[in-house]
């Protein structure tokens, strides 16, 4: 029998607008409650994204957003002028996906993993930059991760093969001079091969890999295969619930390498002996370690950490051997490593209020850090885009935190709008997940710039705030969080004195799901009850139906963890979709999607928009054609914020 989900979309498809073709080049201009916006300067003032630099290579690879999304390059010597960019490819990349790029010094090409219609169907590519040729060198559904050994002759790489429960995922190894593959060794359901690099041991004799125990993120595992023997030997404790796992793709030494793992609740580095099988914590930090890199200067090797909270970052350089901290910086931006040469490193740095930047540090165990600056955004286009002054605010929620015995407190970002509106004409947007973080947000300028405020929170689930915070939600998809949100809600509709009318919900993916679960949410959920009257919703890339999306997404071991079991569990799940929840609807709600989206596919949100029109309730469905999970693409992007001021002026007009 075909579920509800897939009649409705049946249904709904006739009634989707399709926002495919491409908006006049003229039509930079928007406008909301009288203001008008020209959106020039954010997607054309600094047309670049993806900025990739090279030491071996010498050059700096970005994509360059026009009419299409070009890859070019552009030399690192000297003054980097990003508009002296030359392309090395005709493929329009707005149409495609090209993850994790990489240079390989041996054949001097780049590599990435991607696909070739936003479809997700992920595979390994090679680019000729000076024959702008691109290869497809693998051949499966997905790709977990990959990475080539130290003479850059081979890779090895983790494919996904199969689909849900018959999935496997399989290590494999690829000769990039002959192109001849094998498989090393496939998974198992006890413990499945999962994403991330494998980390090549010096010798070339195996790999340590990343892996789930019965397919459950919360218990994540390293396994080293043995190329040899083609045996594989999980090397974490298994008992121990730790999420996300990863070995540094450098090894210490021919025997050691380092990995990072939360199992004490953060993210911390450890060491391993392959001989010896035995593991030694390095540090104890109370803060996540985002990134890591080993790197050898001064006859030694070292351990480079890059820490991260939701507001700020520190730089740490610990000696591999003892956990003695070298030196050790606090910065006000998140940093993220893009490549290094012994002790220099090319990094890009963000926040909340510097959209990009491109820095190189030379690191020194005796003097510190230093930061040069390689790339910035000019100041006179930084007035054009910044408009949104910023201020760190708690709020309490609906429980009690065990640690303090007094109301839970979340951390959140408070945009407002460097020009405010009037009292009586203020708008305000939450962020429904994936919020709270230090980093620059195109989306929250434009609203500021419009005179909307934006909430941006970190209700539970999220990260930066330990493994215990993050597991929160875990089997509780539509829950506590939920709950967490409408707080939010509560709190900020008295801090500004906005009536309900005007407060509004947005989000992507999980944050999609939970915009329409908020608007649907039918008053109670795990015995507490709780309920705000939304004055609208915009949600994109959402799914209406657990456990449909479970059956034909690419990611249901997520469904898994965030959600429950489909099958002891299908009443939960169902209870808390929005698409069976519909008669509850309140306030106007926008569903954008991409059409070609395998992450979350387009039937959930054609299917809550036809049975919330089934209802009487006031729903828009927009699609976008040659989409994927995300909005890409100079002209998508200029579409998407015509649309969503057009809804919003009909909200505020609506609103008393």
């Amino acid at each position: 029998m075909r579920s509800a989900l897939v009649r409705a979309a049946l249904a709904a498809t006739s009634l989707a607008v399709l926002a495919g073709a491409a908006a006049s080049k003229e039509n930079r201009l928007v406008e909301f409650q009288g203001r008008q916006l020209d959106l020039a300067p954010y997607f054309e003032g600094f047309p670049y994204s993806g900025l990739q630099p090279f030491y071996a290579a010498g050059r700096l690879y970005l994509f360059h957003q026009g009419e299409t999304t070009e890859l070019r390059q552009v030399g690192l010597s000297g003054g980097v002028d990003l508009a002296k960019g030359r392309a090395v490819s005709d493929v329009d990349f707005s149409k495609r996906n090209a993850w994790g790029m990489r240079y390989n010094p041996r054949d001097k090409k780049i590599y990435w993993i991607g696909d070739e219609k936003n479809d997700e169907v992920i595979n390994l590519y090679r680019l000729d930059p000076g024959k702008k040729t691109i290869e497809v060198l693998t051949g499966v559904p997905y790709i977990y991760g990959w990475r080539w050994d130290r003479d850059y002759k081979r890779v090895a790489y983790v494919a996904r093969v199969g689909h849900r429960e018959e999935r496997l995922g399989q290590l494999r190894l690829l000769d990039l001079e002959s192109g001849a593959e094998q498989v090393v060794v496939e998974d198992t359901p006890e413990m499945r091969f999962t994403w991330g690099s494998p980390s090549w041991q010096e010798q070339g004799f195996g790999v340590v890999v990343p892996a789930l125990k019965d397919a459950d993120r919360n218990h994540g595992n390293l396994a080293y295969v043995d190329f040899r023997t083609r045996e594989v030997a999980v090397l974490t404790d298994a008992s121990k619930p730790r999420s996300w796992p990863y070995a540094d793709k450098w090894w210490i030494d021919f025997d050691e390498f380092v990995y990072v793992s939360n199992e004490d609740g953060y993210r911390n580095a450890y060491k391993y002996n392959i001989k010896s099988r035995h593991s030694l914590q390095l540090t104890r930090f109370e803060r996540d370690i985002e990134d890591t890199e080993v790197v050898g200067f001064d006859g030694r090797r070292w351990l480079f950490c890059v820490l991260q909270s939701p507001i700020e970052s520190e730089l740490v350089l610990v000696d591999p051997k003892t956990g003695e901290i070298a030196q050790r910086e606090t910065v006000d931006v998140n940093v993220s490593l893009l490549d290094s040469d012994k002790n220099r490193f090319f990094v890009s740095s963000t926040s909340a209020t510097v959209k990009y930047r491109v820095d190189e540090i030379k690191i020194d165990p005796r003097r510190g850090f230093g930061f040069t600056g390689k790339v910035k955004i000019p100041d006179e286009l930084r007035a054009k885009i910044s408009h949104a002054e910023l201020e760190k605010v708690e709020y309490p929620t609906f429980d009690i935190d065990p640690a303090t015995g007094k109301a839970r407190m979340l951390h959140a970002f408070l945009y407002r709008p460097a020009n405010p509106p009037p009292p009586d004409r203020r708008v305000v947007m939450i962020q429904s997940f994936y919020g709270g973080s230090n980093e620059w947000s195109t989306q929250k300028q434009i609203l500021c710039e419009a005179g909307v405020y934006v909430l941006s929170h970190s209700p539970r689930g999220s990260s930066g705030f330990g493994r215990e915070f993050a597991a929160l939600n875990d089997k509780d998809l539509g829950g506590n969080e939920i709950l967490d949100i409408i707080y939010a809600g509560k709190w900020i509709s008295e801090q500004l004195g906005v009536p309900l009318e005007r407060i509004g919900v947005f989000g992507g993916s999980h944050g999609g799901y939970a915009t329409m679960r908020l608007l649907t949410f039918p008053g109670m959920v795990n015995d507490v009850a709780a309920d705000l009257a939304w004055g609208f919703g915009v949600s994109h890339a959402g799914f209406s139906d657990i456990i449909h999306f479970y059956e034909h997404c690419n990611i249901p071991d997520w469904v898994e963890l965030e959600a429950g079991d489909p099958e002891t569990e299908a009443d939960k799940l169902r209870d808390r979709s929005p698409l069976y929840n519909a008669r509850y609807g309140r306030g106007h709600l926008l569903l954008t999607h991409g059409a070609n989206d395998s992450r979350v596919p387009v039937e959930g949100s054609r299917a809550m928009a036809d049975s919330l029109r089934a209802h009487g309730k006031d729903v828009t469905l927009v699609e976008f054609v040659d989409q994927g999970h995300g909005i890409k693409g100079l002209e998508n992007n200029i579409r998407y914020y015509g649309i969503l001021f057009d809804f919003l002026e009909k909200v505020v007009t609506a609103a008393p």
